[in-house]
């Protein structure tokens, strides 16, 4: 802890091995966290991301088997390239 409260100095972007440990630490605990602890929101925008590229992936395909929906084209079109860019962007 007294090398923490010594500590002024900065230590450069890529540290030397003359860096003492004690200049690290204390770099470390200097230079902050932008962290906000917004972890469940992280977690779920991963499977509303999914769900969603899911749902315009199989789109089209629900589409053209079920001709009851009466889709309009723009909307088909839409949601057939959009599936076709998660694919291509997933490879």
């Amino acid at each position: 802890m007294a090398a923490y409260q010594e500590c002024n100095a900065r230590v450069p972007a890529v540290p030397e091995r003359t860096t003492q440990h004690a200049q690290i630490i204390c770099y470390l605990n200097d230079s902050g966290n932008e962290y906000n602890g917004n972890l469940g929101a992280r977690i779920s925008s991963i499977f509303v991301i999914g769900g969603v590229s899911t749902i315009l992936t199989f789109f089209p395909v629900v589409a053209k088997r079920v001709p009851k929906l009466h889709i309009p084209l723009y909307v088909y079109l839409f949601a057939r390239y959009f599936g076709s860019g998660v694919i291509v962007a997933t490879a």
